[in-house]
């Protein structure tokens, strides 16, 4: 179950709201030697935490007789539950989840262009929020300025991207082989990223150089026996010559 926000109360995240992202994710097992830690990974996406400022109206009150203060306290305590409710929200534009945020003006904005038949219009990608801090507040003239934690409580389906950058070819020479893939990789290659075989044995990466795009450079120490050697990896191969 999840519910809306609150009716007449205003939706504007302000700037001083800061993230904090992969709190959760792994758990840290100390080793028996030596002192070193090692973690493990126990949730592939935890949840976003914002520590939220807002600031409503505390002094107008409303035709329902309350102010905007007041309505979002009671939406707060009454429908929200102090936190056990998840609602829904405009994602907020600081996330790790690359949802279309969008600050309020510009959902005002949107929502006029909607209603005005623009078709080009599209609402901005929403998540599901809930309060787990208690709500602090202070006065500031006219405004009560509200300071409270905020946790992604679900962002709809999501998809790990697999790596869509492969090896395309490689070109041997003595010390050094290139590797041309298919598109920009997602993590720079390291050392390990492949296994170098020359002539059918395995050999130590010495080195590995990427130029950023489609190219990698894997250094190797040069042979120094004349002949024909084959270099591979994976499928792809790639002959030099030692004179």
């Amino acid at each position: 179950m999840y519910i809306g926000w609150a009716t007449n109360v205003n939706k504007k995240i302000l700037d001083s709201t800061s993230i904090s992202v992969g709190n959760g994710a792994t758990v840290e097992d100390s080793l028996e030697t030596g002192g070193q830690k090692k973690k493990r990974l126990v949730c592939a996406n935890p949840p976003d935490k914002y520590s939220v400022t807002m600031e409503f109206e505390c002094d107008t009150k409303g035709a329902d007789g309350l102010t905007e203060y007041e309505r979002f306290m009671a939406w707060y305590k009454w429908q929200h539950c102090y936190g056990v409710n998840p609602f829904i929200f405009p994602a907020i534009l600081i996330n790790s989840n690359r949802q279309n945020g969008n600050s309020q003006e510009e959902i005002e904005n949107i929502q006029a262009r909607i209603l005005n038949g623009d078709p080009t219009a599209k609402m901005p990608d929403e998540e599901y929020y809930q309060i787990t801090s208690a709500v602090d507040g202070s006065k500031s003239g006219h405004h009560q300025q509200v300071s409270m934690t905020w946790e992604t409580y679900a962002t709809g389906a999501f998809t790990i991207p697999d790596e869509v950058a492969t090896v395309q070819a490689i070109s041997a020479q003595n010390g050094y082989v290139d590797i041309t893939l298919t598109a920009t990789p997602a993590t720079e290659p390291t050392t390990q990223t492949w296994t170098l075989k020359i002539d059918n044995v395995i050999t130590p990466v010495t080195a590995c150089v990427f130029d950023g795009d489609v190219t990698v450079r894997y250094y190797f120490t040069p042979f120094v026996s004349p002949g024909r050697y084959t270099a591979s990896i994976g499928d792809f191969t790639s002959t030099f010559v030692v004179a």
